[in-house]
Formats: structure tokens, sequence, C-alpha cells
């Protein structure tokens, strides 16, 4: 296993990543940000993913580029250096993410490349025909490899332009549906979150799921590998319904789920039961009955809630309203739960979620902002990490290859364990957080190798 960090070195070094990032190294050949990132330190956001919207397989280059695939070395240079490109929305409504991330990258390149090593930032814009035509000008300046784009759109159109000249792409989106042979998701899959997640309830117990999923891109693409991720730590895979974010009918769709009006029933029978009775036993049971809403078990006692934000406080506290109760039922996020606005929820408390471990980001977010003068946007880990194994690769072995990418063994990175697989997916070692009334806090650490994971 290859340990990336700040200092990248073989697993077995005496250097360790804690010792690594905090040092401060001087001199960085990067530009200072002018402005921080908006919540800059909120866990990556879903919007990653996009609505299902087909994208144009055959969206034409920006007017005056060629469909031909230029020669991979069309100068001299290219020949003695090992060039990368880093593509990322360096314009437009995410120029400030993509510019943090391009910071993170140089970081990387600081800290571990050779002489010979060359990164060349491209924008994207964020968009599918931006993707292609940063991917066409990035093999005609002789890139060996690809890193990002972000977006899922930009990905699937850089990817056809990578594939054609065989140019290996890793890219930061967490979308799996524009991984491929060739073309790395390397981002935080959510499907890959639940699984850590719901494999830790099963060791407290839980093994009866059920989801509560958006209806979007989004939640049909979690709702598509649910059964799989369930049976896989041992589970059963019970009701899985959807609601419309924002909808009038989110109220009653939630009531439904929770079984509410069923539940409120066996209550006022129950009660009736117990006042006919009348006795000093069934007096004493109306007592305990007293503050009781509903009676009666829930079908499930896990549930998976990959929402985020507003959303999710809003469907939680509809959850709590008709008496799922938290306590009872164990909540499953995503790590768009590493959100502070979300740890006061008390509907909330007691939820877990994966992520990477927490302590490797706080040291790499001291890094960042001792260099730059800002805290990081949290996907910039991702940049940083992936043009480290650019680096690494290029430097040990001088071979950017699918081979070289594809090591079983994996990599260690500011997020911990990862490795690419041969079908275009990463697989990652999480932590487990919970959320308590003081944070987030780990209640089962990441692990340190994959046979522990998967």
């Amino acid at each position: 296993m290859v340990v990336l960090s700040l200092g990248l070195a073989a697993c077995n070094a005496t250097t360790s990543i804690t010792d690594l990032l905090g040092m401060q190294r001087d001199g960085a050949p990067v530009e200072k940000a002018n402005n921080p990132a908006n919540d800059p330190t909120r866990a990556p956001d879903q919007g990653l993913i996009t609505d299902a919207n087909p994208w144009p397989g055959d969206a034409a280059l920006p007017e005056g580029e060629g469909q031909e695939i230029l020669t991979l070395y069309n100068d001299e240079a290219a020949l003695n250096e090992k060039r990368v490109a880093l593509l990322l929305p360096l314009s437009g409504p995410n120029e400030e993410l993509g510019r943090a991330m391009r910071h993170a990258a140089e970081l990387a390149m600081f800290d571990v490349a050779g002489d010979d090593f060359v990164l060349m930032p491209i924008d994207t814009a964020g968009t599918y025909q931006g993707g292609q035509a940063a991917a066409h000008q990035a093999i005609n300046a002789g890139a060996k490899m690809i890193l990002g784009p972000l977006f899922a759109e930009s990905v699937s159109g850089a990817s056809e332009i990578a594939k054609a000249a065989g140019v290996p792409v890793i890219a930061f989106s967490n979308n799996q549906r524009v991984a491929e042979s060739g073309v790395w998701v390397n981002g935080f899959v959510p499907e890959d979150q639940i699984a850590r997640a719901a494999g830790y309830a099963t060791t407290q117990g839980k093994y009866r799921f059920a989801a509560l999923l958006p209806q979007n891109d989004y939640g049909r693409q979690i709702a598509g590998a649910l059964q799989g991720v369930v049976s896989r730590v041992g589970g059963s895979l019970g009701r899985v319904a959807f609601y419309a974010p924002g909808s009038e009918n989110l109220e009653q769709t939630i009531r439904d789920f929770a079984n509410y009006d069923a539940r409120r029933a066996n209550l006022r029978a129950r009660k009736r039961e117990l006042q006919a009775d009348g006795s000093a036993a069934s007096q004493r049971a109306l007592k305990r009955l007293e503050g009781v809403d509903t009676l009666g078990e829930l079908d499930f006692d896990a549930l998976i809630l990959p929402a985020t934000g507003g959303e999710l406080r809003q469907v939680s506290a509809l959850l709590a309203y008709f008496d799922v109760d938290g306590a009872q039922v164990q909540f499953i996020g995503t790590f768009g739960w590493n959100d502070p606005g979300l740890f006061s929820e008390p509907a909330l408390k007691g939820g877990i979620f994966a992520a990477p471990d927490p302590e490797n980001w706080k040291l790499f977010s001291d890094r960042f902002q001792r260099t730059f003068g800002e805290q990081p946007p949290r996907i910039s880990s991702l940049a940083y990490d992936s043009a480290a194994l650019a680096a690494v690769l290029s430097r040990d072995s001088g071979q950017m290859t699918r081979e070289a990418v594809t090591n079983p063994n994996g990599f260690v990175g500011v997020d911990g364990i990862f490795r690419l697989t041969a079908q275009g997916r990463s697989e990652r070692g999480y932590a487990v957080m919970q959320i308590q009334p003081d944070g987030a806090k780990v209640v089962a650490p990441a692990p340190a190798a994959f046979d522990q994971v998967f």
C-alpha cells in the first residue's frame, strides 16, 4: 500500500501523515486565492449528482476544434516530462470551488512531484462541452493522465476524448454512472458510505432496514444499490419510499411511511379495552400509555436517510412528529450529514453516517489555511490525493497506466485508504460518526486495510 500524504512515502516509511501535515513549507508555487468558498468546511454537496437528463453524446467541440485526436506527444518537451492535466470549473458559478481544488493539487505537486512533473490546470466551466474541449486541449498538450473533471456532465464529455486517446481519467465526481474502464470516479460515493454505516448498525443489533429517498436522480441511484448494500452487511431491506423534496405532499408521504394512522388506531383500541376492563392492572396500563401517540412496532429498526441540509431537517422533524423515534430506530445518513448546522437537530440525535477520518482532514485543512490564507472546501482533499497519486506513480515507476492506478493494495491519503477498481469505481475506508449533543463523534474508526472493509 502506498501512503499519500503531505510528502508521499512508501508504507514502511518512518514519516507519518501527521508529521507531514504539521509541517509548514514556504514558497509553494501557487497563487493566493482572493475569496473563500461559501461554507468551506461543510461536507460535500450531494448536488454533485445532477438530476437525470440525457447528456448529448454528439455535442460539438467549440468552433475551430477538430474531432480528430491529434498525436499525444506534439512537442519535444512532452517526451521528457510527466504531464498531467487538471480539469476543473475555473470559470462560472463554481469558479471558487475549482480554484481551491487547483490549489490543493498544486500543494500536492509542491510536496511530492519530481522536477519533470508538470500539472496543467484547464477550465471545463462545469459543462459537458467544456469537459470535451478541456480533454482535447489536455491530450494535444501531451497529458499522460487527466485528473478531474468535478461534475458528472464534464466527466462524461471528457471521457469520450480521453478514451479515444488511451489516456486514464481520475475524476472527482461521486456519480458512479460515469464510471467505466479507464475512467475512475474518485469522489465520496454515497452508496459506499451507506454500506459502511449500515454495517455498523448491524453490529448494534439493527437488521431490518428501510429507506426514505428523494424522488430525483440521486435518490433513484441510491435505491438501485440498496438491495446489494443491505444484503452485503447481513441485513434485510423492507420498504423503500420516495418523496418529492419541497412538495406539499411531503407530510402525507411520511405519515404513510410511518404507518401512523394504523398505529394511532391501535393505541385508541387498546385504551378502550383497558377502560372497559376497569381492573387495577388495566388502570396502571392506561397510566403507562399517557403521553404515548401510537402503539405497535414499526417493521424496520434502521432507516436510511440520504437527504442533507434543510431537506433533512424537514424530513427528520416530520418523522419525529409521526412517531418514528430515533431512539428506537437507527437513522443512517451520508457524509452530507457532516454539517454543524444539523448537529443540534433533536430528531437526528444518535444518527450515524460514514466519513473519512476527521483528524487527517483537520491536519490538511490547517496546512491549506496556512499556505493560502483560507479554509479549503471539504472536497479539495480529493484533488490533493489524486494529484499526489499521479505524482508518486510518475516518480516511483514512471508509469501512469491503468495497471499502476488499479493497484489492489490501494493507497492511503488525506481521506484514508482508497483503491481504484478495473470497472472505474473507487473503494474507501470510512469511519462511522454519530451525532451527539456536542457534535459528531467517531464511534467506529476508519479501517487501516481493505480486508477490514470490502
